[in-house]
């Protein structure tokens, strides 16, 4: 990890290069890297320079409206993320911009491919196969499939810009992520909002996700409570593959548990009351 991030940060050209590899998670993470440690100008161009195969691809005809829109929301949400919490230094203002523009790129990408849902369903019939018909069964209506691939798109350019991030504390201040991540926060307004539209949104099953999206910052709060509580005990790692694994079998169960958590933290400060 270490050897790639210096890779990338040895000139523009390298960085463009792995940016516009396509790598998952990889390649939005070197954007992530180039943004946070060099600013807004170096990070604008590597965009540009990423954007520019999706785009080729999409007036070629070999990648469709709904693909360019996603690739280019994931790419955005990383870029404004790193932007944030460059200027803040914030985790709890990168999340907020990360899930918003992921939400935003969606939205815009729903608008002009005429619906994600309809997209989707032409996609999995051009394919053959029942996918159409799961997707039908999976996806009922249109607020379900754009708040689904929001959460998703929220959660893979949180991912990338953690990695960025990571590489950035590697190369030049080490063991400092792991301490800020620590020490993650949210406001307690914000951390109450975003617990109170999550269970509005689990009434209505059309907006679940979409509730999803508001918490994920305060989800990824809870999350980092639990690290820096793993971390002060000495538990070891087999707390965290375990609560990683839930996350994976049920992730919107869980992600009510440490909405709730956040905001306890958030309120009477545990990490705080623990030191004192």
């Amino acid at each position: 990890m270490r050897a790639l991030a210096e890779f990338i940060m040895r000139g523009r050209v390298r960085a463009v290069l792995t940016t516009m590899v396509g790598i998952p998670l990889i390649s939005p993470a070197a954007l992530g890297l180039v943004s946070l440690r060099r600013g807004g100008n170096d990070g604008l161009m590597v965009l540009a320079w990423a954007m520019l195969p999706v785009v080729a691809a999409g007036f070629s005809g070999l990648m469709s409206p709904l693909m360019i829109g996603l690739a280019s929301s994931h790419f955005a949400a990383v870029f404004c993320g790193a932007l944030v919490l460059r200027s803040s230094r914030s985790w709890a203002a990168a999340l907020v911009a990360v899930a918003a523009t992921a939400a935003g790129g969606i939205l815009l990408t729903a608008y002009f491919s005429g619906g994600l849902l309809n997209s989707l369903l032409e996609a999995a019939e051009a394919s053959g196969g029942d996918q159409a018909g799961q997707l039908r069964e999976i996806f009922g209506s249109e607020p379900l499939a754009t708040g689904y691939l929001s959460w998703v798109s929220a959660i893979t350019a949180s991912l990338a810009l953690v990695l960025g991030r990571y590489w950035q504390a590697l190369l030049y201040n080490p063991g400092g992520f792991r301490q800020e991540f620590h020490q993650l926060r949210m406001p307690v307004p914000l951390a109450a909002v975003a617990m109170l539209v999550w269970v509005y949104c689990l009434v209505s099953s059309d907006y679940v996700f979409w509730g999803a999206v508001v918490a994920f910052p305060v989800v990824v709060a809870g999350i980092a409570l639990i690290h820096w509580l793993v971390a002060s005990r000495g538990w070891g790692r087999a707390p965290l593959v375990a609560l990683y694994v839930t996350l994976v079998i049920a992730a919107l169960p869980l992600a009510g548990f440490l909405c709730g958590l956040a905001l306890i933290d958030s309120w009477i400060d545990i990490r705080g009351r623990t030191a004192r």
